[in-house]
């Protein structure tokens, strides 16, 4: 799936105009609980000063991959009505043109094909956005903060550490169709990695020592030193201590061997060595 991530600030909406800064160091997901599958709708109806509600991103139901960004992501947000706010980057996930609420979490279903098309859609789309952040920030999509949150994690969630306030998004939609946030979790991590081939060409989204062999049970791989690469070779590298050569983020290689090492992670072979790219479930690589 292509994301189309459109920037449509919400301008008059309080929470932009007010404009306080914060650091985000992770995720939350919401989903907009009423019957709107439309991202553009929401944006309308939330660019007004009325309105104390505003996210940083709106994840559309009814285009494949479109996604409205209200605030900037140094923005914090009025989402979660607590620690979501000042800590995490919000997403609001649209959900169907085709249920009707009927008090709190309660809706009944008008068309369950689509509706279910709709939710996965919106599913979809939030999970390859996700996958776009955390690649951004070096972000595992599977980690705990010292709080104990996962880096990603729903409002919920939230609610039941007592962080946020009283919501039971997304579950209420999503667990109809089997959906969970471990699930999701997982399904952010795998696509933040392509699946490596040898002959592929990857771009380095973060900066990777370059070791001289795969590190084993018995025997951790050693560096390949700086001063023995090709000169050209070196103008993409950075020189750290003890000499050791270590690739710059944004270069390109051609994958020669896909190896899995005994503790799960993933190395490749370039030309100059071996380049441990998937470690702990955060990929350091993108598909050219």
């Amino acid at each position: 799936m292509a994301l189309n991530i459109i920037k449509n600030y919400l301008t008059n909406n309080r929470c932009y105009i007010k404009g306080e800064k914060r650091t985000p160091i992770g995720i939350q997901i919401h989903t907009i609980g009423t019957g709107q599958g439309t991202a553009q709708s929401v944006a309308d109806y939330w660019n007004q000063a009325a309105v104390p509600a505003c996210v940083t991103y709106c994840v559309d139901a009814d285009v494949s991959g479109k996604v409205l960004q209200f605030l900037p992501e140094w923005m914090r947000s009025w989402a979660d009505a607590g620690w979501g706010n000042n800590n995490l980057v919000t997403i609001e996930v649209c959900e169907s043109d085709y249920i009707r609420y009927k008090g709190g979490a309660n809706y009944d279903v008008l068309n369950a094909t689509k509706f279910k098309e709709d939710i996965l859609r919106g599913y979809r789309a939030a999970v390859e956005l996700c996958a776009s952040i955390c690649r951004r920030y070096g972000w595992n999509p599977k980690a705990e903060l010292p709080n104990g949150m996962h880096v990603i994690s729903s409002h919920r969630e939230g609610n039941l550490a007592g962080l946020s306030s009283n919501h039971g998004d997304p579950d209420h939609v999503w667990s109809r169709f089997g959906l969970t946030m471990d699930k999701f979790r997982a399904d952010v991590a795998k696509a933040m990695c392509p699946e490596l081939k040898a002959g592929m060409k990857v771009r380095l989204t973060q900066p990777v020592a370059i070791r001289d062999s795969v590190s084993t049970r018995t025997k951790k791989a050693g560096y390949v030193r700086y001063r023995i690469l090709p000169v050209n070779v070196k103008r993409k590298c950075k020189r750290l201590a003890g000499g050791k050569a270590q690739l710059k983020a944004g270069n390109v290689v051609v994958i020669r061997e896909v190896i899995k090492s005994y503790d799960g992670n993933t190395w490749i072979k370039i030309k100059n060595g071996y380049l441990p790219v998937v470690v702990n479930g955060v990929c350091r690589v993108a598909q050219v």
